[in-house]
């Protein structure tokens, strides 16, 4: 099987997964009311593939989970908040990720918090007031709580995963590069 047809594998299951989180993450009850606090289940998958294959492949699996979310629930405004609220989260996670020192879960925090700034941005234009800034303070607590679960979960799919190692392209492109260092290092710390 060529490299390029197991990626293509591995993004379908990573985007299948980001929609049975999704569905999952939907039935639990989160205590708080302000409308954009989630669990953020789904972005395991997105911390997974970045971490096992690079962040061009991240990207897609996070742009495939925006578009197919946005189709299941079909509101205009909710693919808004997504797109904002992801992209924002994506391209942080990609600099902390490339910074190298930072560990899974500090990534996954920093994309949290970026998603729920992204979200209020978009509400704040979408709904042109400021004053849903009165919300940032609750959600930014939610995505630090969030953050570090998801991205403990991740960590410890990772540790399960290393007997496969990272399937980004041998030598090639300096992020799969990267991405393999990434999994080698979560491989040696594996107990």
């Amino acid at each position: 099987m060529s490299q390029k047809t197991k990626h293509l594998a591995y993004i379908a299951l990573f985007a299948a997964l980001t929609l049975v989180l999704g569905y999952l993450e939907a039935t639990i009850p989160v205590p708080v009311t302000i409308p954009g606090v989630k669990l953020g289940l789904a972005n395991i998958a997105v911390l997974i593939a970045l971490y096992l294959m690079g962040p061009r492949w991240a990207l897609a699996v996070m742009l495939l989970k925006v578009a197919v979310t946005s189709l299941i629930i079909g509101a205009p405004s909710m693919a808004l908040y997504s797109l904002a609220g992801s992209s924002l989260a994506y391209l942080g996670m990609y600099a902390a990720w490339s910074f190298g020192r930072l560990s899974l879960v500090a990534v996954s925090v920093i994309a949290a918090l970026l998603h729920n700034v992204g979200q209020i941005c978009a509400a704040i234009a979408i709904m042109q007031t400021p004053a849903l800034l009165v919300n940032l303070p609750v959600m930014i607590i939610a995505a630090c709580i969030t953050g570090v679960a998801t991205g403990a979960v991740a960590l410890g799919v990772l540790k399960a995963l290393s007997p496969l190692k990272s399937t980004a392209a041998q030598g090639g492109h300096a992020d799969d590069r990267l991405a393999q260092r990434h999994a080698a290092a979560i491989a040696a710390k594996r107990s």
